[in-house]
């Protein structure tokens, strides 16, 4: 009886979504004044997509057509309490069984004067270009973005403050963003998700944007990560009641976690390009260490735009520290396999990825695009895929899409 309840829930929810959706492609082309104090805005995209293998599953998509992995429907108000002060609400409705719908953004902006802004409450992470604008398809040319970089390896909101600054130079207008926070969720690791909690977040981003181009450059770290995996915790207090100290911290999670990002991009009426290269560095045994990019290029031929993304992903763990003896007594013989095991399993995402694209802007406010990306996977390593039927498996696949975006 639960789980048909389970499945009731998941086909009322996405039956919801899409009505939703087909109803704000209909009747929400421009922003509602709803009165002097209050606007309400939003967003919302129909992606469906198909992957070619019946032995694996990428982003959510299988060998057999579905709309619900990325379809969505964003509001967004604002309410000026004063000329400088605004609450910032932002909501969404998801149709993907991995995401939570619900608020997405909740914060007061203020602004004394056009070169500083501050903001308080549940903010958006500003680890990557696209961050602010992720959920929103129409702002960018991808159906999907490269994956290896906008990955589920970081988060995308925190609670906290942020600092932005303002400025003229002689070409560019530049910006610069400090923040502080705290991260309380559940974040994917070893393949499983995992509740944790981050006391002390903080970054910092810099801007600069001339008449085509644009450049970012970012800087974030925390040094206080406590994660609630119980089963590494019962392995690390056995590992050290055996008096293996050094293999025992080695599994702690109180070490330090930095990410950085550089982007630049360049966008005229006829030709558009863009590189992203985001680097995690930490020394965590269980978190991966990540180097990525990618490569977009593409021309406008109104209104219609085309482009190719290539796409790569670089992934390493720390050695680890097993003191365990071997073939000394079977329980330690036992222990030393449970560690090994442990470290065996961290899933490596190596993945290469070419993508072709087109899109039609129909109107203003409302886009169809297609995408086709080939995905070019290592052997034995998980390659960024959810599930993997076969160990056979080769990694590689064809994952095709359609989507349907628009602002409102």
């Amino acid at each position: 009886m639960l789980k048909q309840r389970v499945i009731v829930n998941s086909v009322m929810k996405r039956f919801i979504l899409h009505a939703a959706l087909l109803v704000c492609c209909k009747v929400g082309q421009a922003q509602v004044q709803v009165s002097e104090r209050l606007e309400v805005s939003g967003f919302a995209r129909i992606v469906g997509g198909y992957l070619d293998t019946d032995l694996a599953s990428y982003e959510g998509y299988h060998d057999s057509f579905s709309l619900s992995e990325q379809s969505l429907l964003g509001l967004q108000a604002e309410f000026s309490v004063t000329d400088k002060l605004t609450l910032v609400a932002q909501g969404l409705l998801h149709s993907g069984e991995e995401r939570d719908s619900g608020i997405e953004w909740l914060y007061l902006n203020f602004e004394p004067s056009q070169h500083v802004q501050l903001k308080a409450g549940k903010l958006r992470t500003p680890f990557f270009n696209y961050s602010d604008v992720l959920d929103v398809g129409f702002a960018y040319p991808w159906i999907t973005p490269p994956q290896q970089t906008y990955s589920s390896f970081l988060f995308s909101t925190y609670e906290g403050v942020s600092a932005t600054l303002r400025f003229p130079l002689e070409y560019f207008s530049a910006s610069l963003e400090g923040y502080y926070g705290t991260f309380e969720d559940e974040l994917l690791l070893t393949g499983t998700r995992v509740y944790t909690d981050i006391k002390r977040l903080n970054g910092l981003v810099l801007n600069l944007q001339g008449a085509n181009l644009n450049f970012r450059g970012s800087y974030h770290q925390t040094s206080d990560l406590d994660v609630n995996f119980a089963e590494l915790g019962d392995l690390e207090n056995i590992i050290r009641g055996a008096g293996f100290e050094r293999t025992a911290d080695s599994l702690a999670f109180d070490a330090g976690v930095q990410v950085f990002q550089l982007s630049a991009s360049y966008n005229d009426l006829s030709y558009f390009g863009s590189v992203e290269w985001m680097r995690i560095a930490t020394d965590v045994l269980l978190s991966p260490e990540v180097d990525s990019y990618y490569i977009t290029a593409g021309f406008h031929y109104y209104p219609f735009q085309f482009y190719a993304t290539f796409a790569n992903s670089d992934i390493s763990y720390r050695a680890g520290v097993n003191e365990i003896p071997v073939r000394l007594v079977p329980e330690l013989d036992q222990l030393r396999g449970a560690y090994d095991f442990l470290l065996d399993a961290r899933p490596v995402d190596n993945l290469e990825s070419l993508s072709f694209g087109a899109r039609w802007d129909i109107s203003a406010s409302l886009a169809m695009k297609f995408e086709w990306t080939a995905l070019n996977g290592n052997r034995g390593e998980r390659s960024f895929y959810e599930t993997i039927e076969r160990a056979d498996f080769s990694r590689n696949a064809n994952l095709y899409q359609v989507a349907l975006e628009w602002v409102f």
